[in-house]
């Protein structure tokens, strides 16, 4: 059955509402009022979300439903979304779903045709690779390895060939590992470690991965990793054809070059050496 969700609908409202991962400024007006106007809060962790509310001065009550009891709730959120009642959902810190529970009601919220309503708003992923002096023209944002080293071996594995940059999020205790892990799988890409973002001591280090290992052994804070593409040329994609096409359009051959590198995140000296 189509869905449309702009279609008035008798039930209440789902809002996801991100909430600031570190400084409070970064919470939106619109979250704000979502927040202040819903019947009732879900929230990943409702000690962290009431702390939220009393700093905004809103007062209101909260329930838990973390990844561990989305299943639990599911049906009673349902319930209350059907009776007409509008519910937010927040996480402790960010984006609800991006790496952080809420997709289980989510899905069965759709399953039972109620409107589900995401707000812009904070998140990790997006400052850190805008910071980050790594390609962000095409990404992909993977979040956390898995944490059995065997599993994530072979996720990196899969990931190796990838042109575009690579996102994984990754906690202090565990960051020289996977740091370690990456640069076994694939090589001494260029990377930025970005943490703590708009937090007080939030930082950035950029080298390759190799330097940036000999950096962590007192690291702390949550943690963004930017990770450059695969820098491979593809035979099967004709790179001197596009540079003379663009050449052809009007660019120099320097312009057009840099235009190919930065499109399909190839080193732009690989491509110099390759069509000299």
């Amino acid at each position: 059955m189509i869905q449309r969700s702009y279609e008035k609908s008798k039930y209440g409202n789902l809002y996801l509402v991100p909430t600031p991962i570190g400084n409070l400024d970064d919470i939106t007006i619109r979250a704000k009022n979502i927040l202040n106007e819903c019947d009732i809060i879900y929230a990943e962790d409702s000690r962290e979300t009431l702390k939220l509310l009393k700093l905004l001065n809103i007062n209101k009550k909260v329930e838990s439903c973390h990844k561990y009891s989305e299943m639990i709730h599911k049906d009673k959120i349902i319930s209350i979304l059907k009776e007409g009642k509008n519910i937010a959902y927040v996480t402790d810190r960010g984006t609800p779903l991006i790496s952080d529970p809420g997709n289980v009601i989510v899905d069965y919220a759709i399953e039972n045709n109620i409107n589900v309503i995401a707000l812009p708003g904070p998140n990790a992923l997006l400052p850190a690779i805008n910071m980050s002096g790594i390609s962000n023209q095409r990404f992909l944002f993977y979040g956390f390895l898995n944490k059995k080293k065997t599993y994530a071996k072979k996720e990196l594995i899969d990931l190796k060939e990838i042109k575009h940059t690579l996102i994984f999020y990754e906690a202090p205790h565990r960051i020289k590992d996977t740091l370690s892990l990456m640069l076994e799988v694939l090589g001494n890409r260029k990377i930025a470690l970005v943490r703590e973002i708009s937090k007080l001591y939030e930082e950035i280090i950029r080298d390759n991965i190799e330097n940036v290992i000999k950096l962590c052994d007192n690291i702390k804070g949550e943690i963004v990793i930017i990770v450059q593409g695969s820098t491979n040329i593809d035979d099967n994609n004709n790179y001197e054809e596009m540079i003379n096409e663009l050449i052809s359009s009007g660019y120099t051959k320097r312009d057009a070059i840099r235009e190919i590198a930065e499109r399909y995140n190839i080193s732009k000296n690989k491509l110099y050496n390759e069509f000299k």
